[in-house]
């Protein structure tokens, strides 16, 4: 499917093939809670769209909503997954899926969750939960020719366009039908879907919730707790997909803008949009990110990516996918938490100031919309990591060990990234003229590379949109590397509209570092809706240390100290030059993840006062500065290596 504006192109899901620990990730996914989450919350998962049960926790009456929301972006991340991984179980269970679904549609071509006869058919969720379940349908679609499934979803697109009109809209998400209406525009060039997608961007000028629409877009400031942060990961990628299809300008330049302000102004170093009481709000140390922000935002990026041909919006799915996304999931992904910070001492069921369970880690949450998108966050990432132009270019757009395969071309992309500086990209089979250039995106963070084809030096530059283009006569054998030069950043962080401590994080590549004590993960029962089956457990997540690190006693001064391994400060004048770097050797067929490949180690202070002795939550320290005592060595760890740390570290009093 191509959009007749859009700069470059996705390849069709099943292409890109995730390779090495991404493709490790993504089976510890199938085996964990990603491939169970229909069996562990049936009536929320598995049933809406087929057979539709009743959730106790949300109350008498239609249970329509949530489930729509839920249900269809699980299927979709399953879709993509199995796809992605060429799994033959997982495409057997999604096409069972996709088989009982479009089997429900109405003969006036409705296909969802509002059956009932006394629906109310125009309800906000009607149309944002069926649009997360069609965009699952046009990625098997996409995957398997099925032209029975695509005339489903076209014509479930046409029931919306002739039911949802005038003033039958609404003014929250369902906005999100826009999405799906225009990638079947796109195949189709029905105008009637068009001019729905054009009425719908108009409306929502006019039926402004919650700063939704393209004008309000268009506007200089960014204001907190104007939207719900997920919300908005996916409203402000409609604008440039409503150009992508007809080429308005002032739809791009609305995405775009919105994007820049969020990231410039409600977004934490780890790539975590904020979303403090799951709204919108500034950076800080404890400024929380709901998970399934970081899916949206993600597919988000992924989209400006191609639409724009912009390279930035790689580094901005890298951040978060690199940083935030694996810093709030159990590494055997068996568990994750709904929210996460840059910085926390602990993950239980106290310590979120959001809701009570939202910092714990859990195979399914009682509403378990971030769960299903920890699923689809996988797949979507590696969707994204290549593209092509209609011109035989090949475009590195995120970095990662993938494979690409088309009819005409394979291509192996070998890397440790981001742990290592190196990529190096394995063309196995090209036909003759099927490429033509090959462009590799050099990160924002990168002020000097070097290129090599065939072991050979090659001298390139990137254009303005973050792209080298090498140009060539391609064949199959030929290699192309690229090495970026890490260099360790040292980071004021702007958290002025929070807390003002302008706390320092240390930077090297797309990867956050972060203070990582050893973790103690209590297994307990948890509240989840449907009982956990045997050998499933919720997690409170504490400090592990020894008795010698964590004592209180006093000094011959009579100064009180408490150590515990998250009382430190650094000295805010240091520089990259006091910080040594490490890259670990570890056995070919360890999981990053668990296994760092990569320290960084550097100089800092106890700071006794920083945290009380008995915390029940992370805390902003007092004060701008703390007071320290002896100089310590410490050793950072990725984010992405971490479930509790500290990653904006408080300045010294010296």
């Amino acid at each position: 499917m191509k959009f007749p504006y859009e700069s470059l192109h996705r390849f069709p899901l099943g292409s890109l093939r995730a390779n090495g620990f991404l493709y490790e990730q993504m089976r510890r996914c199938k085996e964990g809670f990603g491939g169970h989450l229909d069996e562990l919350e049936p009536g929320m998962i598995a049933d809406p769209f087929v057979n539709k049960s009743y959730v106790p926790m949300w109350g008498d009456g239609d249970q329509s909503g949530w489930g729509a929301e839920i249900s269809g972006n699980y299927w979709t991340g399953m879709i993509e997954m199995a796809f992605t991984m060429q799994n033959e179980t997982l495409i057997e269970k999604v096409t069972d899926w996709v088989n009982a679904m479009t089997a429900k549609q109405r003969e006036d071509g409705y296909l969802g969750t509002y059956y009932e006869p006394d629906a109310d058919i125009y309800e906000d969720y009607n149309a944002w939960g069926t649009a997360g379940a069609m965009r699952g349908l046009l990625a098997f679609y996409e995957a398997t020719g099925r032209e029975d499934v695509f005339r489903a979803v076209y014509r479930c697109m046409k029931w919306f366009a002739k039911t949802w009109t005038g003033e039958h809209k609404t003014g929250y998400v369902g906005g999100l039908i826009m999405e799906p209406m225009l990638f079947c525009y796109a195949y189709t060039k029905d105008p009637e879907l068009l001019q729905f997608a054009y009425d719908y961007a108009e409306y929502l000028v006019e039926h402004d919730i919650f700063s939704s629409s393209y004008k309000s877009f268009l506007e200089k400031e960014l204001e907190y707790t104007s939207n719900h942060s997920a919300a908005y990961g996916v409203m402000t990628r409609l604008p440039a997909l409503l150009y992508a299809a007809d080429g308005g300008e002032q739809y791009l330049r609305a995405s775009r803008r919105i994007l820049a302000n969020i990231k410039k102004k409600a977004t934490n170093l780890n790539g975590g949009v904020v979303s403090n009481q799951e709204f919108l709000g500034p950076p800080s140390g404890i400024s929380e990110t709901e998970y399934c922000t970081y899916t949206f935002f993600n597919a988000t990026f992924s989209y400006m990516s191609h639409i724009t041909g912009d390279a930035s919006y790689g580094d901005d799915m890298e951040q978060a996918f690199y940083n935030g996304v694996q810093g709030a999931r159990k590494k055997d992904e068996r568990a994750m938490a709904y929210m996460s910070a840059p910085n926390q001492i602990m993950a239980t069921d106290k310590s979120s100031f959001t809701h009570d369970y939202f910092q714990v880690y859990a195979p399914c949450h009682p509403v378990s919309c971030c769960p299903v998108n920890a699923v689809t966050v996988l797949p979507e990432f590696v969707r994204g990591m290549m593209l092509y132009d209609d011109d035989g270019g090949l475009y590195l757009s995120v970095y990662g060990p993938v494979t690409l395969e088309t009819e005409s071309l394979s291509v192996r992309e070998e890397t440790m990234y981001p742990f290592r500086d190196t990529v190096t990209l394995h063309i196995d089979r090209c036909e003759k003229e099927n490429l033509k250039t090959v462009a590799l995106r050099i990160p924002g963070w990168c002020k000097a590379y070097t290129v090599r084809v065939n072991g050979e030096s090659v001298n390139t530059e990137a254009d303005l949109h973050g792209y080298a283009h090498i140009t060539r006569a391609w064949i199959a054998g030929d290699t192309v590397s690229v090495t970026f030069h890490m260099e360790t950043q040292v980071v004021r962080v702007d958290d002025s509209d929070m807390a003002g401590k302008y706390p320092i994080a240390i930077v090297r590549g797309p990867l956050l570092y972060a203070l990582h004590p050893a973790e103690a993960w209590c297994p307990y029962l948890g509240t989840p809706c449907t009982p956990l089956p045997e050998g499933w457990s919720w997690y409170r997540v504490v400090t592990k240390h020894d008795e010698a690190d964590c004592r209180d006693h006093h000094d011959r001064t009579g100064m009180r100290r408490w150590y515990t391994p998250f009382n430190v400060a650094l000295d805010e004048t240091l520089s990259p030059d006091d910080i040594t770097v490490e890259e670990l050797d570890i056995p070919c067929d360890a999981y990053p993840w668990e296994c760092p490949p990569v320290k960084l180690y550097l100089k800092g202070y106890r700071a006794p006062y920083l945290y009380p002795p008995y915390p029940a939550c992370s805390i902003e320290p007092y004060g701008d500065r703390q007071t320290v005592t002896e100089e310590m060595e410490l050793a950072l760890e990725p984010y992405g290596c971490t479930n509790l740390r500290i990653s904006y570290f408080p300045r010294a009093k010296l």
